[in-house]
């Protein structure tokens, strides 16, 4: 059984026009595949999960740049051993009323 890493980064990318370019770039920065990818309601989210802090940390702030353009709409650093320690760097989600 895969054991589930402790970090993770998470990209939330709007399936638009400029998805594939998009997840290009992250898949260059990251430098790797993501780990774990689901698409749903026109969005699709991107995993990479990570064993350190350290390592996690790096990729977040190495995809702060892009995370400037509109079709990212989440970039989140998950810490699943403590909750609190989880940072948002962007959360453009709108809630549906």
């Amino acid at each position: 059984m895969r054991q589930l890493k402790k970090f993770a980064v998470v990209v939330w990318v709007r399936k638009t026009d400029a998805f594939k370019a998009v997840r290009e770039q992250l898949v260059s920065i990251a430098e790797d595949e993501p780990d774990e990818s689901t698409e749903f309601e026109g969005m699709v989210d991107f995993h990479w999960g990570f064993d350190s802090h350290a390592e996690a940390e790096r990729l977040t702030n190495s995809l702060r740049e892009i995370s400037h353009k509109p079709e990212i709409v989440v970039l989140r650093l998950s810490c699943y051993d403590d909750i609190a320690a989880s940072v948002t760097l962007k959360d453009d989600r709108h809630a549906r009323h």
